[in-house]
């Protein structure tokens, strides 16, 4: 294992590089202060700083935690970057459609646990705009998506992308794009869903970074699946979710090794379009930068190399909700991820839930499993320890951050 040099350290706090936070900790003689390596305040001289393993060592040595970069908080955690988190947690429900509809800024705040002003400070500092200015964006590209990737009537284009009227969906696309709805869509040569293909589909494009392991990805969701909510057929994933407005269904062919993915959906609301397509994403995880994830580790463990090039762009799948992660980890406590899933599976059969005819997709018949459905009935499905099934009631049943959750 690569031990870092002091020199290497400090090279990463000039660099102010986040990627080392939580590795070690910057002490600055001078101030009696110690920072995390991408603490934003300005980088002191070589020799006026020594570098501790822990934070608890730095206290142990008679320094105080910066204010500024918090660095006593876990790395990723809340608290390590109040207004960065606060941020990003805002993009998400934002990109997911929480100011379609009838939501506002004030409810989105709420939701957040913060102030309005809280909240506008936190996204002006960490992306220079507010949430409107967000939510307009964002609903100018899906329904970018859907005038040049369908045939649905703009009127539907316009409820689907979460505008409140069509007025307001010509005017901001126009000045977004230049030109109006229908020009962009007589202009466009991308084959649309409904010309030919099932009209029962939508489709979206996902960006993705590469290098990008699909294949790894199709094989976690594959010894994972549940029977009739969750299928995988060589690369292409095939899922049932819970969406705000109804149940829908997403398949995606995870194969591709270029351009973006093609996101196939069937949804009960239209309005769930953008809530759909964000949802994937973080499924996929598919806001990962895999050349910094993977220069990192080489960086920190040569030792990795082969293996990190055997299998560039290795991805952490994501979950549709924090209750189903811990619905999930709880279970398969030391027992195989098959034991796990079969578990599931009996649990999900206590609570079958048909989808729609016109939604079945393949062996995709049925929605997911309720997690507080399966704390209620735990002692129906679940086979471990009692104190396990304890647990798991218990951990489903406290409150969480609804913003997370």
């Amino acid at each position: 294992m690569h031990e870092m040099t002091d020199d290497e350290r400090y090279a990463a706090i000039r660099s102010r590089d986040t990627r080392f936070d939580g590795m070690f900790f910057t002490c600055v003689r001078s101030t009696g202060i110690f920072c995390r390596p991408s603490c934003p305040a300005r980088t002191p001289g070589r020799t006026g700083v020594e570098f501790l393993p822990s934070a608890a060592a730095a206290v142990a040595a008679g320094y105080r935690a910066c204010k500024r970069c918090g660095p006593t908080a876990p790395p990723g955690s809340h608290d390590d970057d109040p207004a960065g988190s606060l941020a990003d947690r805002a993009l998400r429900l934002i990109e997911e459609g929480a100011l379609d509809d009838e939501g506002s800024v004030p409810r989105l705040a709420a939701v957040l646990a913060v102030s309005e002003r809280s909240l506008h400070r936190a996204l002006v500092a960490r992306t220079g705009a507010g949430a409107l200015a967000h939510a307009r964006i964002r609903r100018a590209r899906r329904a970018h998506e859907l005038v040049t990737g369908t045939v649905l009537p703009l009127s539907q284009v316009a409820h689907a992308a979460g505008f409140g009227s069509e007025r307001q969906f010509h005017e901001t696309f126009a000045q977004i794009y230049g030109h109006a709805p229908s020009t962009v869509r007589e202009r466009s040569a991308a084959p649309r869903t409904g010309d030919g293909a099932d009209p029962g589909e939508l489709t979206a494009r996902l960006a993705v970074r590469l290098p990008f392991d699909g294949t790894g990805l199709a094989r976690w969701f594959g010894a994972r699946a549940i029977p009739g909510v969750e299928e995988v057929d060589g690369a292409v994933w095939t899922r049932a979710v819970r969406l705000a407005h109804g149940p829908g269904v997403v398949r995606v062919d995870l194969g591709a090794r270029t351009g973006p993915l093609l996101l196939r959906l069937r949804l009960a609301d239209l309005r769930d379009y953008a809530a759909a397509v964000g949802l994937v994403r973080r499924l996929l995880d598919l806001d990962a930068d895999p050349e910094g994830i993977d220069a990192g580790l080489v960086a920190a463990q040569p030792a990795f190399a082969p293996l990190v090039a055997a299998r560039p762009g290795v991805r952490i799948p994501g979950t549709p909700s924090l209750r189903e992660a811990l619905l999930w980890a709880i279970t398969g406590q030391q027992i195989t991820t098959v034991q796990a899933r079969d578990q599931l599976a009996r649990a999900t059969d206590l609570h079958e839930e048909p989808l729609p005819p016109e939604l079945v997709t393949g062996s995709v018949r049925r929605l997911p499993l309720r997690p507080a459905q399966a704390a209620a009935s735990a002692e129906d499905w679940f086979r471990g320890p009692r104190a396990r099934r304890a647990a798991l009631v218990g951990a489903l049943a406290a409150p969480l951050d609804v913003a997370a959750d």
